[in-house]
């Protein structure tokens, strides 16, 4: 999933409004710290989300003609298992 540099920042923003509400925190860094380093890891999550399913969108497209009974099946379908599959076998939770 392609996601926008503002969207992260309004992520991390509601997470960081969130945890301290909630008192879920205690900050041991500076805030703007642990800002960029929640945005770094939100956006590297979204990268490999992103490799992940640009791998099963390949596959898919590579070997969709050769799998007996997959004219049947729904592509959207195939790609959402393949993509669980591939995320299942990376060790990420999607």
């Amino acid at each position: 999933m392609k996601v926008k540099p503002e969207q992260i920042e309004r992520l991390v923003e509601q997470l960081m409004k969130t945890y301290r509400a909630n008192d879920l925190m205690v900050a041991k860094a500076r805030e703007d710290t642990i800002r960029t380093t929640i945005k770094e890891i939100v956006a590297r999550n979204f990268q490999e989300e992103e490799a992940i399913e640009e791998e099963a969108r390949k596959m898919l497209a590579s070997h969709g003609g050769q799998v007996k009974g997959v004219r049947e099946m729904d592509p959207y379908k195939m790609f959402v298992l393949i993509k669980q599959k591939l995320a299942q076998k990376r060790g990420f939770i999607l």
